[in-house]
């Protein structure tokens, strides 16, 4: 190789030398001037809430309280329930204490009320038993007291909803209940006319009955009227007593 070829050589590898390092230093110099892209900003999710209790709530009611917290109500369907009146809600989704985003919709179910029911049989039973096993149906009972002298008093004579018969609750329900015939107060019929057959109906219609008759001659009391009874005028007596007549002489 020429000398002139070597120092050609070598000047362009000082060259190249000199380029890199200049390269290097512009690049060290550039480094801290320029500015990083900014970062696109992302939307901030809102913070999760709790979800209320909406058990036993009306519809309108539980609405408002969502609104609170910035959530929806999504009612989905009306079902009977046992125990729930109805109109109230008896079922919620997610369940209350559970954490969602805002703008979420908690869904419900509205009770309908206790579904159908069929009437037991209550007649021969004591009232407040039968009340009580209708009652617990949801029914309205509505007892009609009759006087029966044949039946235990409080007994349950006849009911007005067959047995079997499908209601809803809310439904009334009558009852006829045997009610203890009451102990009437005996009339005072001294001094009055003794006609037997007038005394033996008015007798009758209190539920008494004519007893014994004795006829007498006192001198103070005109014939035919009443001087005294067995029991005394004003006396309460009990059904079906038969009541004795004390008279003076009468000639038939």
């Amino acid at each position: 190789m020429s000398r002139n070829s070597s120092v050609i050589a070598l000047s362009v590898t000082t060259s190249l030398i000199t380029s890199a390092l200049t390269f290097v230093a512009l690049q060290i110099w550039l480094v801290p001037h320029l500015k990083s892209p900014k970062p696109e900003a992302r939307p901030e999710t809102p913070a999760a809430v709790e979800v209320p209790r909406l058990l036993g709530l009306r519809p309108d009611d539980a609405k408002i309280i969502l609104k609170e917290k910035n959530l929806l109500l999504s009612l989905s369907k009306t079902t009977p329930h046992p125990t729930v009146a109805a109109g109230l809600i008896h079922m919620q989704m997610p369940l209350a204490g559970s954490m969602i985003v805002p703008g979420q919709s908690v869904v419900v179910e509205v009770s309908a009320g206790p579904p159908p029911a069929a009437v037991p049989l209550v007649v021969g039973k004591n009232v407040a038993v039968g009340r009580a096993e209708l009652e617990k149906l949801g029914l309205v009972v509505q007892v009609k007291p009759r006087e029966d002298k044949n039946a235990t008093p409080d007994q349950i004579l006849s009911q007005n909803i067959e047995p079997g018969q499908n209601v809803t609750a809310g439904a009334s329900i009558e009852l006829v209940v045997a009610q203890a015939a009451a102990t009437p107060s005996l009339p005072d019929y001294k001094g009055k006319y003794f006609n037997k057959k007038d005394v033996s109906e008015e007798l009758e219609k209190l539920g008494l009955k004519l007893g014994k008759v004795r006829y007498m001659d006192i001198s103070d009391q005109r014939n035919g009227y009443i001087y005294g009874t067995n029991p005394e005028g004003g006396t309460q007596v009990a059904p079906g007593t038969a009541i004795d007549f004390r008279v003076q002489y009468l000639e038939e």
